[in-house]
């Protein structure tokens, strides 16, 4: 096995991004070498095989003649190519292509030795297929991995650095030959989990770079509202493990190594009060999808699979643990998001904070940082609104067979729109806490807030007098983003 393949979603994107490249490992040909036997057999026996010998869906009882079953596995690719509108970005179409070679070097898949060949060199040469973003409904990513497949065989446009190639030019400078399939390779490229696996490993990615960044944002605050910051001692939090508000704790004491606060008030308001409990919940979601992430990427979702010495049906393309984990991040990510922006909103209110209102300098008529509280607002309803949970089991398709669906990749692809929003609150808040740090006058900050505060301050000049604060939203956003990755 490569010493550098991706074990978790963070080095599955670094390896998408870095174009690391890959292998053919012998004891892995060997394994895919033995696992065509039982394809061979069973094309022979004329025993009705799911998609080998038999059609697919609401076609199950179509018999296919022996001659027939080379030609149908193009045609499986053709004829299930109904995904619609424009292509994922490229790093996500290379994370299908990763993903599927991954998953099949596991073993299952029965695809000949020359397909997974095929795929390294596709991957190694930096090609992707281009694959519409709606399609598919989670029981292993059909329809858009037809699209995948499709660019494979010569019939659509390839990704290659940063922009769409047809197929035909690549032939012309003769840098691209379609695969040649062979019998069960068609199905191996479209009856796998690729698409989800690829969407779900940058939004975890995104998240728990977001989750620094909020723990980030989390400790300006705190130093800047003079929060009771003993809820976060170890004594408080014992017994909370399992909830992953003890882990959650320990990680904001270390965001606020170095600072001094007075700590002068018994208790502060919930969005301060229940920061632990409420960031482990969080915490703990991500845990669980990166397990069920893993669990689906390093298994085989094909249907059937090589199992046992034979073609077996099985219900592993149905990514349903995986979906609903995403969910739950999903709706962790809405408790945290409106604890932010409640947050911020105390940290402008004089009564509370005992600093100018609305942290501005001067008074008066000025507005200060007040407007934003619009801007959060617009955001939160917006991270509250992908909280809702899709709706699971869309209306049965073929003939009723496929009555029941995960929609995991929509799910996936609702989390990710959701980050985007969650970023700005993130940055919303750290942005104010900056301010009223800074308003607050001589105290003792972290080290943590200090590196942002600095940082910060080379792009965002502190706020003397009302300016548009638009943009530098976004630009508290970047800094966030650099510091979160280290």
């Amino acid at each position: 096995m490569q010493d550098n393949f991706p074990t978790c979603p963070t080095s599955f994107v670094k390896f998408v991004r870095k174009n690391i490249k890959l292998k053919n490992e012998s004891a892995v040909i060997k394994k895919l070498s033995s696992e065509r036997a039982p394809v061979n057999a069973a094309i022979k026996s004329k025993k009705p095989v799911y998609g080998l010998t038999t059609g697919l869906g609401g076609n199950l009882a179509h018999d296919l003649n022996e001659g027939d079953i080379q030609e149908f596995q193009e045609q499986l690719i053709r004829g299930r190519a109904v995904a619609v509108g424009e292509s994922f970005s490229e790093e996500i179409c290379r994370g299908v292509l990763l993903a599927r070679i991954l998953s099949a070097r596991e073993g299952q898949s029965g695809i000949s030795v020359e397909a997974y060949k095929y795929l390294i060199q596709f991957w190694n040469k930096g090609f992707s297929s281009t694959i519409p973003k709606i399609g598919s409904i989670g029981a292993g990513d059909l329809t858009q991995n037809a699209h995948f497949g499709l660019s494979l065989i010569g019939l659509n446009e390839i990704w290659l650095n940063g922009r769409k190639v047809a197929t035909e030019e690549l032939k012309r400078k003769e840098a691209f030959e379609p695969i040649k399939l062979k019998p069960k390779d068609g199905l191996a490229l479209i009856n796998h989990k690729g698409v989800t696996i690829s969407l779900a490993a940058f939004a975890l990615q995104k998240v728990k770079q977001l989750y620094k960044a909020q723990e980030i944002a989390i400790a300006s605050s705190l130093e800047a509202y003079q929060a009771n910051v003993s809820i976060f001692s170890p004594s408080v939090n014992l017994g909370h493990e399992e909830s992953g508000q003890t882990k959650a704790a320990a990680g904001i004491t270390k965001r606020l190594s170095g600072s001094i606060i007075s700590e002068s008030k018994i208790q502060d308001a919930l969005s301060f009060r229940t920061i632990s409990p409420v960031l482990g919940v969080l915490n703990k979601a991500i845990e669980r999808a990166e397990m069920l992430w893993k669990e689906d990427l390093f298994s085989s979702g094909d249907n059937p699979a090589v199992i046992d010495g034979r073609l077996i049906s099985t219900p592993n393309f149905h990514s349903i643990a995986l979906s609903l984990q995403l969910e739950a991040i999903c709706l962790s990510i809405s408790s945290v998001a409106s604890a932010s922006v409640q947050r911020t909103q105390k940290l402008m209110d004089d009564r509370l904070s005992g600093l100018p209102k609305y942290l501005s300098p001067i008074g008066g008529p000025s507005a200060g940082m007040v407007p934003v509280q619009k801007t959060a607002a617009a955001l939160l309803s917006r991270v509250k609104h992908a909280a809702i949970p899709l709706a699971f089991d869309p209306p049965s398709v073929s003939e009723t067979v496929e009555d029941v669906a995960p929609m995991t990749s929509e799910v996936a692809k609702k989390l990710s729109k959701q980050l985007d929003d969650f970023r700005l609150i993130i940055a919303i808040e750290a942005m104010v806490a900056a301010q009223a740090i800074e308003l607050r006058g001589k105290i003792k900050t972290s080290y943590s807030t200090k590196l942002f505060l600095s940082n910060l301050r080379l792009i965002v000049p502190k706020l003397y007098q009302d300016r548009p604060l638009g943009g530098e939203i976004e630009k508290t956003a970047l800094v966030l983003d650099q510091l979160s990755q280290s």
